[in-house]
């Protein structure tokens, strides 16, 4: 009977299998144009960075300065704090495709291909194993199409890997449920050690990491022995709750303790915009990379009205991981644009829109959200006619197949945009140009208005000198600065790198310049997405 209904079915119905294969494939094809043609993403620069200065010197650090430097408007190379194993698990992999290929960026750009395919290897096969075969080839498409994947793949960000750590983690959490922990010991110690590997990824403490972890998982594990736990992991809508508020008093807990220039100080350092900063996070996180990026609309309505009626301790998880991960990650970004606007002295709010895209952070809690539903579809299964409470889900879309086709319709062209267009970026011809023109053991001198700086001059660092063999130094400044007097009368600055050695100058775009002694070697213009404007090189003369 399935057979004769799926061969009636069009293609463009998101009920037949034949529209996820073609999605499936149109994913694969977006993925392979973005890893193959966009440039690499600012952050991507900063951590090669640390493993190819790693590679050359023995030390992971940023050889040209911190990016969060102690003079917001200028560089100093002598500040430069070793990140030690904070990013372990994202360097190592990194460190992989540098040593098999070279220090190029291609190197890397394949590492982000593989990444692609192992994610969606894990998605598949970790919610076939739970869900079904249809489930697992639906999710995977979705997953494939998800344009802040697609972005953070051609941009080689981690965010694929988070969605392979989280995959493998509440993969064995719920079989460990499901089978009352029988023969699951080496299982249930591969989910504190891709909980280990996803805070090493994304540079959380991970001894914070795992032991809430394990805090959280052992309430599951025991809840049979009180009733009060009971009542908690057994409701999905309290079991969301529970972890969300959690989650807030660690966090209120760590913003008030922390250091000064830490990011998660925020709070204490601006309340007011740290507020507002909350309730654009709420909109960028959990509305447009959630609720719109994720396609979990559809669902939404359903899934909510269930968890206020079921009882089940595996849909119970799986809301506490979504609470506390939602909450978890709103109030971070909150606080990273917090931080950075005062870092940079950057117009409030105006400057979200340059940071908008951390929402895509949200994309590790796919599985999860799909998983519930999926969840709660095996409790409600059966026919609409005998359970009313029955909740669609990928695998039997029923009334929600419209919704479900104009909510990936909607997703398509953001995909394809993420795909085609890429990162594009100034700099990476300006620092070829530098690599063939410059001296070993000379300096230059980067040019910019205050926002993102730092990272842009790294991302010059790939192809002058990787590994800090030549001994080239990168200086940055910005625009507003009294950089011409340190320039020319050699002029030292606490907080401020020498500039005794700088020989090159590159200005960017629609910034004038009029120097005695410098001559303009290269002048081009930048891409419009860029903000075009001609940017130029200048050489000393002198």
């Amino acid at each position: 009977m399935m057979e004769e209904k799926e061969t009636t079915l069009p293609w463009w119905n998101p009920e037949s299998n034949r529209f996820w294969s073609i999605l499936f494939m149109v994913g694969i094809i977006l993925h392979i144009v973005a890893t193959s043609s966009s440039e690499l993403g600012l952050d991507a620069y900063i951590h090669s960075t640390y493993v190819t200065v790693e590679d050359g010197t023995g030390e992971a650090k940023l050889d040209w300065g911190h990016t969060r430097p102690i003079d917001p408007e200028s560089s100093d190379p002598d500040y430069s704090p070793d990140v030690g194993g904070r990013y372990w698990a994202w360097h190592a992999w990194l460190g992989i495709w540098f040593d098999f290929m070279g220090n190029e960026v291609d190197s890397i750009q394949t590492g982000a291909m593989m990444m692609t395919a192992l994610m969606l290897f894990a998605i598949w096969r970790s919610t076939e194993k739970l869900y079904g075969t249809e489930a697992a080839a639906r999710l995977t498409a979705l997953a494939s199409v998800n344009p802040a994947l697609i972005f953070s793949a051609g941009r080689v960000y981690p965010e694929e890997f988070m969605l392979i750590a989280i995959s493998i983690t509440m993969l064995t959490l719920i079989l460990g449920l499901r089978t009352g922990g029988k023969g699951m010991p080496i299982l249930w110690l591969m989910a504190p050690c891709a909980v280990l590997f996803g805070a090493t990824v994304k540079g959380i403490d991970p001894t914070t990491s795992v032991l809430l972890f394990i805090l959280g998982f052992v309430v599951f594990a025991i809840d049979e022995s009180n009733e009060l736990l009971i009542k908690v992991t057994r409701r999905p809508h309290r079991a969301f709750i529970a972890s969300s508020s959690l989650v807030v008093l660690v966090f209120l807990g760590f913003a008030l303790t922390a250091g000064e220039g830490s990011t998660i100080s925020a709070l204490r350092r601006a309340p007011l915009r740290f507020s507002s900063a909350v309730l654009f996070s709420l909109i960028d996180v959990v509305l447009i990379f959630m609720i719109l990026g994720m396609v979990l609309w559809p669902f939404l309505k359903e899934s909510l009205a269930s968890s206020m009626t079921i009882i089940d301790r595996e849909a119970g998880l799986l809301a506490a991981v979504i609470g506390g991960l939602t909450t978890a990650i709103v109030l971070y970004v909150a606080s990273l644009w917090t931080h950075e606007s005062l870092l940079w002295n950057a117009e409030w709010p105006w400057m979200i829109w340059t940071m908008g895209n951390n929402g895509r952070y949200a994309t590790m809690l796919l599985i999860p959200c799909f998983w519930y539903i999926m969840r709660v579809r095996q409790l409600t299964g059966g026919k609409k006619e005998d359970n009313p409470n029955e909740v669609e889900g990928l695998e039997n879309l029923g009334v929600l197949w419209k919704p479900v086709l104009v909510g990936i319709c909607l997703i398509l062209p953001l995909s394809f945009f993420a795909a085609v267009h890429g990162q594009t970026s100034w700099t990476s011809e300006a620092a070829e140009y530098l690599s063939e023109e410059m001296e070993d053991g000379e300096d230059f001198l980067f040019i910019s208005d205050s926002t993102l700086g730092m990272h842009w001059l790294y991302s010059f660092h790939l192809q002058v000198d990787a590994d800090g063999s030549r001994n080239i130094i990168g200086h940055w400044r910005a625009d507003t600065t009294d950089w011409q007097d340190e320039l020319v009368n050699q002029t030292v600055i606490k907080n401020r790198g020498n500039l005794s050695d700088v020989n090159w100058l590159v200005i960017s775009p629609d910034i004038q310049v009029e120097l005695e002694g410098w001559s303009v070697s290269k002048k081009a213009s930048a891409p419009l997405m860029n903000g075009g404007g001609d940017w130029t090189i200048w050489s000393k003369t002198n």
